[in-house]
């Protein structure tokens, strides 16, 4: 689960930026959206992030999914370019930030204890980099580095020097440890495997990746599998008309969804002319709407999070989502006899209709604004003064009265168009 995270000098985020999914418990409203961890911690189920286009929306869902990946992948195994350090994307507006350090800050919990987990880079190499933990509610240290020096807390254990001297300057010690077998880091590491699901517009592979997770999931689980269970339960929720799924390995090259493994029939039912219903039919898969196509591995992605635990982030939650089917979603980690592994739905959108007090804490909705300098800043209801819990979120969002829209500067290509046409 994520408590907060925080991004400095990454894309359009200038100055350093903290997103919190810790409730702000001064306010009251009425809205009780709560997880309670333990006697320790008590987070918010879902948050929804709004703003223009171009306000730096998806550069902060960016910013996290660049450090899972810095995490996971680029400079341990995948690596292969000594000397550089894949996820370096500063803010490029400013000449001293274009060559400054990104530093990510993530604060999570594995088994309901609190880790703090910071990391900074430049282009060529990992300048600090600490992983603190709380395991007795008070902070203690698992490593602290500064370029090339480590310093190690009693709780690490293993062959903490030698991994060290095998780590590369452009290479994170929290990786190389856990591939190293250090036994503290390894759960660090599942967690941003396991705990952490990131769906974005850009993510190319990734989609079809999800895609066959989810299609395998079904053909592989018996009858009795809970999530083959449930899948079809929702998705019979969902409106669809789609009765079943009839699943098989792909045997030729699938050229309208490149990258997927496997063919899916939907089971539709038959009417004669009299309306009666007479029997079913399978379909093709590439058949059903972009957004049941959606549905299928958005809503298999929110189903595994749920049943679970962990944090499905998302951007353009709404893309070809009906409004009622998006809320649907989200009302799902709202309820406490659904969402019972402490599961957390973060959201990037455009749609208002969401904008309500009755869906939404204060301290959930989040704005993302840019200024005349290109620098992004993200800031919850809940910081701004005059917004009372039972107001009309979407009228104010959508006049300007909060921020994160558009100015739109019609008049300027009303004249140029004009002037135009008359030459």
């Amino acid at each position: 689960m994520i408590l907060e995270f925080s991004v400095e000098n990454f894309r359009s985020f200038r100055e350093r930026q903290t997103f919190s999914m810790i409730p702000d418990e001064g306010r009251h409203d009425g809205t009780e959206h709560f997880i309670e961890i333990g006697d320790k911690y008590k987070l918010l189920p879902a948050a929804v992030i709004y703003g223009a286009n171009a306000s730096g929306k998806s550069n902060f869902i960016k910013a996290l999914q660049s450090l899972r990946s810095l995490v996971l992948f680029e400079n341990v195994k995948w690596n292969s370019i000594p000397g550089f350090v894949f996820k370096y994307d500063p803010f490029s507006f400013n000449s001293q930030t274009a060559q400054a350090p990104t530093t990510y800050t993530l604060d999570f919990l594995i088994d309901q204890i609190r880790y703090t987990y910071s990391v900074t880079i430049l282009a060529t190499r990992i300048t600090k980099e600490n992983l603190f933990f709380y395991p007795q509610g008070r902070e203690a240290k698992l490593f602290v580095r500064k370029d090339q020096a480590f310093e190690f807390g009693d709780y690490l254990k293993g062959q903490r020097h030698v991994v060290a001297e095998l780590t590369r300057h452009d290479q994170l010690f929290l990786s190389k440890g856990a591939d190293n077998n250090i036994s503290q880091l390894i759960p660090v590491i599942q967690y941003f495997e396991e705990s952490l699901s990131m769906k974005t517009l850009d993510e190319g592979r990734r989609e079809a990746i999800n895609y066959n997770m989810i299609a395998k999931r079904l053909l592989k689980g018996s009858n009795n599998d809970r999530f083959k269970i449930l899948f079809k339960s929702l998705f019979k929720s969902f409106d669809t008309g789609i009765l079943d799924f009839k699943i098989k390995e792909s045997i030729y090259p699938n050229f309208e969804r490149e990258g997927q493994d496997y063919d899916i029939l939907t089971e539709h039912t038959t009417y004669n002319t009299s309306g009666i219903e007479e029997g079913t039919v399978y379909i093709k898969f590439e058949s059903e709407s972009i957004g049941t196509q959606q549905l299928f591995v958005l809503g298999g992605m929110l189903l595994q999070t749920l049943m679970q635990g962990g944090v499905i982030v998302i951007d353009e939650f709404e893309r070809s989502l009906h409004p009622l089917i998006s809320s649907y979603l989200i009302s799902l980690f709202h309820d406490p006899k659904i969402n019972t592994k402490g599961a957390q739905l973060i959201i990037a959108t455009h749609d208002t209709n969401l904008l309500s007090s009755n869906a939404f804490r204060r301290d959930q909705i989040w704005i993302v604004e840019k200024d005349q300098t290109g620098a992004s800043e993200i800031f919850s209801l809940a910081d701004v003064n005059g917004i009372l819990k039972d107001a009309p979120y979407e009228k104010w969002y959508l006049s300007g009265r909060m921020g994160g829209v558009p100015a739109i500067q019609s008049l300027d290509f009303q004249l140029n168009f004009e002037a135009h046409e008359a030459q």
